[in-house]
């Protein structure tokens, strides 16, 4: 269909000629050999003919009064002959106007039609777009109208391309979504599968952690088939019941920690969160006689974050420190709330033989890691900065070979999740 803008330019060209057209049909009825006929028509030819779409200038019965130079073209030979002939008979051999007409239609309405049809060239097909402006007499009743026929087979031609190019960018869009939703899943896998990898590392010490509360369980129930009815009782199944209590306590933070993220964001107490992990992970920081130095701002505000993930990243930078300092040390944790940035901070310093400058720009990379083989997957710390990216934060790294690391933690407190 043609725009608005060409309508436009094409109406103000008709409105230019139509008084030049009404001289010419009006002495063309009256007074067929007057001069001033052959003048407006010369003049009315010569401007027709310079335009480059077809013209044919057509009365109320469809018979072509006239024929601009482009039409006489598309004709061939028979073009100088259509002169007097009806228009849908000469251009397109019909016996009725055709059904893409928009001459008739331009009669009946008094108005500037257009259409568009299809037809065959060589074999090929071929768009013609098809404009129709009338020409109206004193009272405003259309007795011409002019025809314009444009080939646009080159301009459909490009939008179908353009379409399909669409589709093909659209289909490609769909697939790159697809291929993000499996990475996700992917991820996700990886995500737990560190998580069993780190349950897997803390099992034996688990082990130690449940025997010696139940050893002592074991223990007071054998007195207390003794001395069932002795004053001690009481006490012995207060004992009892707080080494219980301490089994319980230790396996829930393992399950809680072991289980799927369900991706869900609350208020949370960073502070309480680290300490927390701290507490699962206080039977490993014994045994590989690591000291905890805390220092954490009380007055800092609640953050919206994913609980499970944000235990997971406390762990992992935890387990990376302990590593690090297989004789033994300290890790000093701190947080504070940096007004100016609106934004938490985090830190974990330990005393360890820090990162060789070689790998400080690999250590979050994917399966990269300086452990033993057996000792870790690589995918703790990859895993660590990608849950801090989807909370809007990021980790930071600082090392002195042989002297210790600190992990620098940022993360955002937006605006209405602070309390």
């Amino acid at each position: 269909m043609p725009s608005k803008e060409k309508i436009v330019s094409n109406l103000s060209l008709i409105h230019q000629l139509q008084n030049t057209l009404k001289k010419v049909f009006k002495v063309n009825i009256n007074t067929h050999s007057s001069n001033d006929m052959i003048q407006s028509e010369k003049f009315l030819q010569s401007v027709l003919d310079g335009i480059e779409d077809s013209i044919r200038i057509v009365d109320r019965d469809f018979n072509i009064v006239f024929l601009n130079e482009m039409a006489v073209k598309r004709a061939g030979n028979s073009g100088k002959n259509m002169i007097g002939g009806k228009c849908y008979e000469e251009s397109w051999n019909n016996s009725k106007p055709c059904p893409h007409c928009a001459t008739w239609k331009c009669f009946e309405s008094d108005k500037p039609q257009q259409s568009l049809t299809t037809y065959k060239l060589n074999g090929s097909e071929r768009y013609l777009e098809l404009l129709s402006f009338p020409i109206k007499n004193d009272v405003g009743k259309t007795i011409y109208a002019i025809e314009f026929e444009r080939d646009i087979t080159e301009r459909k031609n490009l939008e179908q391309e353009r379409e399909e190019q669409r589709k093909e960018l659209s289909e490609r869009v769909q697939e790159l979504k697809l291929a993000y939703k499996e990475l996700q899943s992917i991820h996700n896998q990886l995500l737990q599968a560190e998580k069993l990898a780190s349950i897997g590392q803390i099992t034996s010490c688990l082990a130690h952690e449940l025997d010696s509360p139940l050893t002592t369980i074991s223990g007071h129930c054998e007195l207390l088939e003794e001395d069932l009815k002795n004053e001690k009782a009481l006490s012995r199944l207060t004992v009892i019941n707080n080494q219980v209590l301490r089994c319980q306590k230790t396996i829930r933070e393992i399950l809680d920690f072991s289980r799927k993220s369900r991706g869900i964001k609350t208020l949370q107490d960073i502070n309480t969160l680290i300490k927390n992990t701290i507490s699962l992970m206080e039977h490993v920081l014994k045994v590989n006689k690591i000291q905890i130095n805390l220092n954490l701002d009380d007055k800092i505000p609640q953050v919206s974050v994913d609980e499970n993930q944000m235990q997971q990243v406390f762990f992992n930078l935890l387990r990376n420190s302990i590593d690090a300092m297989p004789d033994g040390g300290e890790i000093k944790i701190s947080s504070i709330f940096k007004q100016d940035t609106n934004t938490l901070e985090l830190s974990f310093d330990d005393t360890g033989y820090g990162i060789q400058k070689a790998d400080m720009n690999s250590i979050f990379e994917p399966f990269f890691t300086t452990k033993a083989p057996g000792k870790g997957t690589g995918l703790g710390l990859n895993i660590c900065i990608d849950i801090m990216k989807n909370h809007g934060g990021d980790i930071f790294v600082k090392s002195n070979e042989g002297k210790g690391t600190s992990f620098i933690v940022f993360l955002p407190v937006n605006e209405g999740n602070t309390t």
